[in-house]
């Protein structure tokens, strides 16, 4: 089954390469193993470490390592080595080098910081705790109070 990544979801070019997934000439698994830390992904594909982001910058794909995979009932927690943003969702999530598609599931995924978010995607079959993991991230804005105006008759 060949992979393809909507660049609106991941905000980088990314491709299917065998087991492995790249961002132009960079490979997820190749560069996740060399840098052993997480990095984003800026607009062009390149790698950006996360440690050296100023909380005001924003990337929409985070690829770290997970540190937990446990499957059971229909669902999947997988813990990442990694704080994901506060203020955002997961839109998509993939495995670079754990093979092919598997099934579709409940995804729970566990920051550094112990927050979970949760979305249904594909999974690989076999996974491997210290795996990459690519993870496509929105950016949630928090909703504005607004206030109800009554309709009063005018008096007089």
């Amino acid at each position: 089954m060949t992979r393809t990544f909507d660049a609106s979801t991941w905000g980088a070019p990314l491709s299917a390469a065998g087991d492995d997934i790249l961002a132009g000439e960079v490979s997820l698994r190749e560069e996740s193993l060399r840098r052993k830390v997480a990095f984003y992904l800026d607009a062009d594909g390149l790698p950006v470490s996360q440690s050296s982001c100023e909380p005001s910058e924003w990337y929409s794909t985070l690829v770290t390592r997970m540190t937990s995979v446990v499957i059971s009932h229909g669902r999947a927690v997988v813990s990442i080595d990694a704080a994901l943003p506060l203020h955002s969702s997961i839109l998509d999530v993939a495995f670079p080098g754990s093979g092919s598609t598997g099934s579709m599931l409940d995804i729970t995924v566990v920051d550094l910081s112990r927050h979970r978010r949760t979305l249904h995607a594909a999974i690989p079959s076999h996974l491997v705790v210290t795996g990459t993991i690519a993870v496509a991230l929105s950016p949630v804005v928090a909703a504005r109070k607004t206030t109800a105006q009554s309709h009063r008759p005018a008096i007089g």
